[in-house]
C-alpha cells in the first residue's frame, strides 16, 4: 500500500526572496543579502554552504556514531571569510584607510555582523508574512492511494487505486470550505476486468455562528504578522539611526527588531565614545604634544637663565625637567590608549583590529589651539639651542653660523604661521556677532540670575576688549618678529669677524629670544582659535518636545502598536470562552461505476447541522482570558512607563543643553585664564634684570611656569570634551525627537539649530 499527497508542485527558496523583496522593497538600507565587497560574504558562495573543518574530537565523535553516513569534514583550504573586501577599502596614498564619520558609516553598514543581523531578522519577519497570506488562500489539494491484493485459493490478483483531488480554503466570517473529487479503480489481473467504483464531487462549509465567527479572528495571525512586519520595519530604520549613534558617539540606543514588548525609552549618558570619542582623544594627544614642546621651551628657557645667574637654585630647573618628563610619559600613555580605542572602533565598524587606518580630524581642525607647524619649529628650535650652547657639540664658528642659517630659512614658516594667525583672528571677527548673541541669551536666563550670574558674567565689553587686544598682538607681533629676522641678518653678517665666544653667546641669546617670540605667537594663535568656536543652539520646551516625538519617533508608534496588541491578545482570549456553535453544510454527487464521472442527482445527496461545544469545561481558556487581561494591563504599565521615560529623558536634554552651554563659556574663561597665566610667567622669565636691584627670578618662577602650562594643557582638555559632549547631545536629541534623517548612505542630516519649542505663533493664538 502506497499513499501520495501535494499541493504545490515544486518548492523554489528563490520565490521566498521574491516575495521578501515585495514586500519590503521601500524599506531604506534595506537588502538582506551580504553585498560580495563585504568581509562577511561567503567565500562558496554556493547556495548551501560546504561544511566548515571541524575540530577533530568532536569529528571523532561524529564518525563513531554515524559511521560512513556522517558528513565530510571541511579541509584547512575552506576559509570561512574572503579576502577580497580588502580590494574595495579607501585607501589613502600611504596605504591606510581614511577614516571619518561618512567613511565609517559606509564601512560599517557594509561590514558589520550586527546591522547585517538586523538586516536579516526583518527578512524573516517578512516571511512570517508570505506564510500567513498562504495559509490563508484557498490551497488545492491532490492524494492518491493505491495496493495490490490477492485472495487465497485464486490465481488472479487485484489492484486497487483511489485519486482525490480538490481545493480548500477560509471565506467569509470564518466559514471553513473543502471541495473535493473522489474516484475509484481496480483491476483484476490474470482475469483482466477493470472495475471502475465510480466518483464522488463533494462540498463541505462550516460556519461558526459564536467563537470564532469573525475575520477578526481567522485572520488575527496574519494580521499580527503584518502588524509585526511594519513594527520591524520601523525598528530597522530606527536601529540604522541609532547605529550611526553608535558608531558618532559610542552608544545605539535603538533596541533592534523582534522587541514584541513596549521597549523601554533610551537610557540616558554623557559619556562620549566612538568616533567623536576618538577625535577627541586624538585632539588630546595633540594638547599633549604642545604642551611637551613648550614644557621644553621653558626649560630651555630656565637653563638659559640658570647660566646667566638669573636662577639660583638648580632645584627649578630640576622641577621643570621633571614635568617634562611627566608629560612625555602621560603623552606616551595617552597614545596607547588611543590605539586601543581605534582598535575597538575598528571592531564596531566589523574590520579586524590589525587594519592600519588613519582618522580624519578635520571635524575638531577648530580645537586644535596650537599651530602643528609652529610645534615642529618649538622641537628644532629647542634643539639648535642646545647645540649652540654645547661647546662639544658647535666648536667652531662655522658650526654655529650653521645654526643662525638654519634659523633664517625657517622664516618662510613662521611668516605662514603669522598669516594663519591673522586669519584666525579674521574668523573671529566673522563669530563675533553670534558670539554676542550667545552672551545676551546667557544674560537673560533667570536660572543664571538667580545665582548671581547676571549681566556683570558676560559682558560685550569684555569679548570686543579681547577682540581688540589679539588685533593689537596681531600687529605687535609682526613688528616684533621683522626686527628679530633683521637682528639674526646682523649675526649672520658679522660672524667671521666676531671671536667664538662672542658668537656664540648672540647665537644662544637670539635663539633663546625666538623660542620666547613662538611662545608668544603660539598663545595668541590659540587665543584667536579660542574665542571664534561657537555652539550651534539647542533650546528644547518639554511640552513641545513631547507632542513632537509622540508623532515622529517611530519606537513610540510601535509602543501604541503593541499596546494594541496586547489588548488583541486579551479579546482573542475572550472570544475563546464562548459557545463553539458552528453551521455544517455539505454536499455530494456521485456517478455510477459504468459512468464513471457522469454525476446523477440520484446518487447525490445534501444535510444540514449544528455542531455545539458547550464551555463547561474550558478552565485552561479561562486562565488565559485571565492571564491575557493581565498582560494588558502589564503593556498599558510599560507604556505609561516608556511615556514617563521620554518625558524625562526630554526633560534631561534641556538641563544638559543649558548647563553645557554655561559650561561652555566658563570653559572657554579657563582656557583664556590659563593663557594669561602663561603669558604672565613667560614675561617674567624675559624680563631684564633692573638697574640696583637683585636680578635673580624669585623662588617659584619655575613652578608658575609649569604649573600655568599644566593648567593650559587640562583647560583646553576640558573645553574640547564639552564641546564634543554638547555636539553628541544634538545628535542625541535629534534622534530622541524622532526627527533625525539619514543619507541614502546612511550619514547624519546635520539639522542644524535644534529647536524644540513652541512656535511664537501658537503663544499668540494662546
Amino acid at each position: 500500500m502506497f499513499f501520495l499527497q501535494g499541493c504545490r508542485s515544486r518548492i523554489e527558496p528563490a520565490d521566498a526572496d521574491r516575495e521578501a523583496r515585495e514586500l519590503l522593497g521601500l524599506v531604506p538600507g534595506f537588502d538582506w543579502k551580504v553585498d560580495p565587497g563585504s568581509r562577511l560574504a561567503d567565500p562558496s558562495n554556493a547556495a548551501f554552504p560546504l561544511p566548515p573543518r571541524d575540530d577533530p574530537d568532536s569529528r571523532r565523535i561524529t564518525v563513531m556514531i554515524q559511521e560512513k553516513d556522517a558528513y565530510d569534514d571541511g579541509n584547512e583550504s575552506r576559509l570561512l571569510a574572503s579576502e577580497k573586501w580588502r580590494d574595495q577599502l579607501p585607501l589613502l596614498e600611504n596605504g591606510k584607510v581614511g577614516l571619518e564619520i561618512e567613511t565609517a558609516m559606509r564601512l560599517g553598514l557594509l561590514h558589520s555582523p550586527e546591522f547585517q543581523a538586523q538586516k536579516e531578522q526583518l527578512y524573516l519577519s517578512a516571511l512570517d508574512v508570505t506564510y500567513e497570506r498562504f495559509r490563508l488562500e484557498p490551497k488545492p489539494f491532490l492524494g492518491f492511494s493505491g495496493g495490490a491484493s490477492s485472495k487465497e485459493g485464486t490465481p488472479s490478483n487485484t489492484l486497487e487505486s483511489t485519486t482525490r483531488a480538490g481545493f480548500g480554503g477560509m471565506a467569509g466570517q470564518g466559514a471553513d470550505w473543502v471541495a473535493s473529487l473522489a474516484s475509484r479503480l481496480s483491476i483484476e489481473l490474470g482475469g483482466g476486468s477493470v472495475d471502475v467504483g465510480g466518483s464522488l464531487a463533494g462540498l463541505t462549509i462550516t460556519q461558526p455562528l459564536l467563537r470564532g465567527a469573525s475575520k477578526r479572528f481567522y485572520r488575527e495571525r496574519l494580521t499580527l504578522a503584518e502588524r509585526r512586519l511594519l513594527s520591524d520595519a520601523r525598528s530597522m530604520e530606527q536601529f540604522r539611526q541609532g547605529f550611526y549613534l553608535g558608531l558618532a558617539t559610542g552608544r545605539n540606543p535603538a533596541v533592534g527588531l523582534g522587541q514584541s514588548e513596549i521597549a523601554a525609552s533610551s537610557a540616558r549618558t554623557s559619556s562620549v565614545s566612538g568616533f567623536l570619542g576618538l577625535l577627541q582623544e586624538a585632539q588630546k594627544i595633540r594638547n599633549q604634544e604642545a604642551n611637551v614642546a613648550k614644557l621644553k621651551d621653558s626649560l630651555s628657557q630656565l637653563e638659559a637663565a640658570f647660566e646667566a645667574g638669573r636662577i639660583g637654585n638648580r632645584l627649578q630647573v630640576d622641577q621643570a625637567r621633571q614635568a617634562l618628563y611627566g608629560g612625555q610619559s602621560a603623552l606616551l600613555a595617552s597614545k596607547a590608549a588611543f590605539d586601543g580605542r581605534l582598535d575597538q572602533f575598528k571592531i564596531s565598524m566589523g574590520l579586524p583590529p590589525d587594519l592600519e587606518v588613519e582618522v580624519n580630524e578635520e571635524y575638531v581642525e577648530q580645537f586644535r589651539l596650537t599651530d602643528v607647524d609652529l610645534v615642529e619649529m618649538q622641537d628644532a628650535l629647542n634643539l639648535k639651542l642646545r647645540l649652540a650652547r654645547d661647546p662639544d657639540k658647535t666648536p667652531s664658528s662655522p658650526s654655529l653660523l650653521a645654526l643662525a642659517l638654519e634659523t633664517r630659512a625657517m622664516r618662510p614658516r613662521v611668516e605662514r604661521s603669522l598669516a594663519g594667525f591673522k586669519s584666525d583672528h579674521g574668523a573671529l571677527r566673522t563669530a563675533l556677532p553670534v558670539r554676542l548673541k550667545w552672551y545676551w541669551r546667557l544674560r537673560e536666563r533667570p536660572d543664571l540670575r538667580e545665582i548671581g550670574m547676571g549681566a556683570d558674567a558676560f559682558r560685550d565689553e569684555d569679548l570686543k576688549r579681547v577682540v581688540a587686544e589679539l588685533n593689537a598682538t596681531s600687529e605687535r607681533m609682526e613688528e616684533q618678529f621683522s626686527v628679530y629676522w633683521e637682528s639674526l641678518d646682523d649675526i649672520v653678517a658679522s660672524a667671521q669677524a666676531d671671536p667664538l665666544d662672542r658668537i656664540r653667546g648672540r647665537v644662544s641669546t637670539s635663539l633663546n629670544e625666538l623660542t620666547g617670540l613662538f611662545l608668544e605667537l603660539s598663545l595668541a594663535k590659540a587665543s584667536a582659535r579660542l574665542e571664534s568656536i561657537v555652539m550651534k543652539e539647542v533650546r528644547v520646551e518639554t511640552e513641545y518636545a513631547l507632542r513632537m516625538a509622540s508623532e515622529k519617533r517611530l519606537d513610540w508608534m510601535n509602543a501604541r502598536a503593541a499596546l494594541v496588541d496586547a489588548w488583541r491578545q486579551a479579546d482573542l482570549a475572550r472570544d475563546d470562552l464562548r459557545t463553539d456553535l458552528d453551521l455544517v453544510l455539505s454536499g455530494e454527487l456521485g456517478s455510477s461505476a459504468l459512468g464513471s464521472g457522469n454525476f446523477r442527482p440520484a446518487e447525490g445527496g445534501a444535510s444540514v447541522g449544528l455542531e455545539l461545544d458547550t464551555p463547561l469545561s474550558k478552565v485552561l481558556e479561562r486562565n488565559r482570558y485571565q492571564a491575557s487581561l493581565i498582560f494588558y494591563q502589564q503593556a498599558r504599565r510599560q507604556y505609561l512607563a516608556f511615556e514617563d521615560e521620554v518625558l524625562s529623558s526630554l526633560r534631561n536634554f534641556s538641563r544638559v543643553a543649558k548647563l553645557n552651554q554655561l559650561n561652555f563659556e566658563l570653559s572657554r574663561a579657563a582656557v583664556r585664564g590659563a593663557i594669561a597665566q602663561v603669558d604672565l610667567a613667560r614675561l617674567r622669565l624675559s624680563e631684564p634684570p633692573q638697574v640696583g636691584r637683585n636680578g635673580q627670578f624669585g623662588a617659584t618662577t619655575a613652578r608658575d611656569l609649569v604649573n600655568a602650562l599644566n593648567d593650559l594643557l587640562d583647560a583646553s582638555n576640558s573645553f574640547l570634551q564639552v564641546w564634543v559632549g554638547y555636539e553628541a547631545m544634538r545628535m542625541r536629541l535629534d534622534y530622541e525627537l524622532g526627527s533625525m534623517k539619514l543619507t541614502e548612505n546612511g550619514t547624519w542630516v546635520d539639522p542644524g539649530p535644534i529647536l524644540a519649542k513652541t512656535p511664537s505663533r501658537w503663544k499668540n493664538k494662546n
